[in-house]
């Protein structure tokens, strides 16, 4: 009993069926959101890739690649970088690296001195690769499939 004598019922939805109504519609466009969200966060596999690197190292740092061949576990890739190093430089030291990484099932090479291509040989997986970091101020590096 309530203080008056009254009894007072506490609903879930003070508005009743109305905020249920609304409540549902939330619920529906959060779902919505969610799944366009996983969709998003999925691995973009490709047989090509192209790393644009562009600038001047105005401090020294690591770039982190992440790759994933498809099918297969994420694995990072370090690529230390010196402070003063030129985008057709920094090229080298992330081509040099990704073929010590991918291994003879992969073709690294340099285009147009500052890009880094990446293609697969035969029937070996497509890879994900994805920029996880850089500290090197001054470089950027953006990937692009092809």
């Amino acid at each position: 009993m309530h203080a008056a004598g009254r009894r007072v019922m506490i609903a879930p939805y003070p508005n009743g069926a109305r905020d249920m109504k609304h409540t549902g519609w939330v619920r529906g466009v959060l779902l919505v959101a969610g799944v366009l969200l996983a969709f998003a966060a999925q691995a973009a596999f490709s047989n090509k890739w192209r790393l644009k690197v562009d600038g001047h190292a105005s401090s020294a740092g690591t770039i982190q690649l992440s790759i994933t061949p498809e099918g297969g576990a994420a694995r990072q890739v370090d690529i230390p970088v010196a402070k003063d190093l030129h985008e057709n430089h920094v090229a080298r030291l992330i081509r040099d690296a990704l073929k010590t990484a991918l291994g003879k099932g992969y073709h690294v090479e340099i285009d147009d001195g500052e890009d880094v291509l990446v293609k697969r040989k035969g029937s070996h997986p497509k890879l994900d690769i994805v920029i996880a970091g850089n500290s090197a101020q001054g470089i950027t590096v953006k990937e692009h499939t092809e």
